[in-house]
């Protein structure tokens, strides 16, 4: 008479399998023969079917291990393989690999007992694993399932790769230059207890808790320095990454530091010109104005509208085309004074100067002896201080009546004008030398 099985209804289906390979394994091992035509070889794997079956009889992996009676802490460390940042936007890009550690008392074994095997390899849908999220910002989505090693001693080793999102407080002062520091706060809900890789493995400080892999390296930034320290919370905790990346800027110095010189350049050999030259010079800063204009239209697009942080490099711009437009209302002045007739003389005091050390240290002897009545210059000058080859004095209709020494006083007169705005010139040409001289120690441009 055949004897009834009963079955436990209170064994899970899961269970139920786990043992029913138990036992097959055991059924298989009992037979003579069952093994004697497989290779000696395949032996290992009878014996990870064992082990497997073993360490996970009675496993749940919705239940945190258990490690010294307390659930077991989660080490947690990232290896970052690529970063950029979205100034426009202000997040930072991290593209890294995360390694994650934990213990389980129960899932130890001897090596000896099972064909000295150290480590398996296993699904991560088959275990716990701890869910590892990008606490502040945009989750770049959820950790691969990839595969998770167990080694013997009860430690399981989880390496997925993961993209988190997150928002940085961008310091845009110093651009192209800048220095950014911005948080990742990487943990998990409900876990309390998470220790940085390397402290949970008893092999580094938690200040260097971070690797960076230089395989794909970042055309723009790189990293620094960088910290890391446990954060606690009522029902959760995480790991504070404190990143400070620098920026590469050498293709900046083509783009904007060259064209700024230029432009610095242009503006003020524009004072050297002739006073009689007014429209030359208005046209030339005109020119430059447009250019600048054009790099603050570049900017605008390029960079993120900061309250209070305004990059220096956008001011030095910014100021340079204030200084053009100052110096444009200035040359109209000179214009003036180098092409319009006289009739006055200028005040003896500014005469004094003129003709003294401050015309010296203007360079202004030289300009004296091309001016002089008579010289080749000066006839070409008065093509713009008189109009049709009239004398000063437009009442005198014959040339007869002119007096011969009322016109070399009226050109005399006109000649203190246009060494005035000569004087205005080059003054200018000083002044401003000194102003983009400050200006660009301010920007450190």
């Amino acid at each position: 008479m055949m004897s009834r099985v009963e079955i436990n209804p209170h064994i899970s289906g899961h269970e139920l399998l786990r043992l029913l390979q138990i036992c097959f394994l055991f059924v298989t091992a009992s037979v003579p023969g069952a093994n004697s035509d497989t290779d000696p070889s395949t032996g290992n794997v009878k014996a990870v079917d064992r082990l497997h079956a073993g360490l996970f009889l009675n496993y749940n992996k919705n239940i945190q291990p258990q490690f010294e009676g307390v659930p077991t802490p989660v080490g947690l460390g990232i290896t970052i393989t690529y970063l950029d940042v979205e100034e426009m936007s202000g997040k930072l890009n991290v593209h890294c690999w995360q390694n994650i550690r934990w213990r389980d008392e129960m899932r130890i074994w001897t090596p000896s007992e099972y064909d000295n095997i150290t480590e398996i390899t296993l699904k991560a849908s088959e275990v716990w694993k701890p869910e590892i999220k990008l606490m502040d910002g945009n989750d770049g989505g959820s950790l691969d399932d990839n595969h998770v090693i167990l080694t013997h001693d009860g430690h399981f080793q989880w390496v997925p790769p993961a993209m988190y999102f997150a928002y940085c407080n961008l310091n845009m002062i110093n651009w192209p230059h800048d220095q950014q520091t911005c948080k990742l706060k990487i943990g998990s809900y409900g876990l309390k207890d998470i220790k940085s890789d390397l402290n949970f493995t008893g092999k580094g400080d938690l200040s260097s808790a971070k690797e960076f892999d230089s395989s794909v390296p970042s055309t723009e930034w790189e990293i620094v320095d960088s910290k890391v320290k446990f954060v606690s919370q009522d029902y959760y905790g995480y790991l504070e990454y404190t990143l400070t990346i620098q920026r590469q800027s050498s293709i900046y110095k083509a783009i904007i530091y060259t064209p700024a010189s230029c432009i610095v350049i242009l503006a003020l050999a524009a004072f050297w010109l002739p006073p009689h030259m007014g429209g030359e010079k208005i046209l030339i800063n005109g020119l430059l104005i447009i250019v600048i204009a054009a790099f603050l239209m570049y900017f605008a697009q390029l960079l993120p509208i900061v309250a209070n942080k305004t990059p220096l490099v956008v001011i030095f711009y910014s100021t340079t085309l204030m200084f053009l437009s100052i110096s444009t209302i200035i040359e109209v002045a000179v214009l003036y004074l180098a092409t319009a007739k006289h009739k006055r003389r200028i005040p003896d005091i500014l005469k004094k100067l003129l003709h003294g050390k401050l015309g010296t240290w203007l360079l202004l002897s030289q300009f004296c002896v091309s001016l002089e009545p008579n010289s080749d210059q000066n006839k070409e000058m008065d093509e713009h201080l008189y109009e049709n080859g009239k004398d000063v004095d437009d009442d005198a209709t014959n040339p007869l009546d002119i007096n011969p020494n009322e016109v070399a006083v009226s050109r005399i007169i006109q000649f203190d004008w246009v060494l005035l705005a000569t004087a205005v010139d080059r003054v200018c040409f000083l002044v401003f030398s000194l102003a983009f001289l400050i200006l660009a120690i301010i920007c450190a441009v």
